[in-house]
């Protein structure tokens, strides 16, 4: 390879950004017990943003008082603001009473 080949191919190599994904896993808690954690899910999947990918069947966690959450685990692009926005949608859920992200690992 030629000087001008290696030295176009080192400008773009440095254009191209080598982004991964992460995984998210949330304890997400219902607003009210009329609130199932299927129909939890459901409502989640209808507002998610386009980039993120959320497990079928999520895993139920029996809360309080009659409350079943769920866990949540999503996976997003690696990349600057990602996980604020897939927080900032989980927290406007208004059927969702809170969140907490319970593990995070690059995949």
């Amino acid at each position: 390879m030629n000087m001008y080949a290696q030295n176009a191919t080192l400008k773009v190599l440095k254009q191209v950004k080598m982004l991964g994904e992460v995984l998210l896993v949330y304890e997400i808690r219902p607003e009210t017990t009329e609130i199932t954690p299927k129909k939890l899910e459901e409502i989640i999947r209808l507002k998610l943003p386009e980039k993120v990918k959320m497990q079928n069947n999520p895993e139920e966690k029996p809360l309080f008082f009659g409350l079943v959450g769920i866990i949540g685990q999503f996976i997003i692009p690696e990349e600057d603001g990602a996980q604020d926005n897939l927080e900032d949608v989980l927290n406007s859920i208004e059927e969702i009473s809170s969140i907490q992200m319970t593990f995070i690992t690059r995949l």
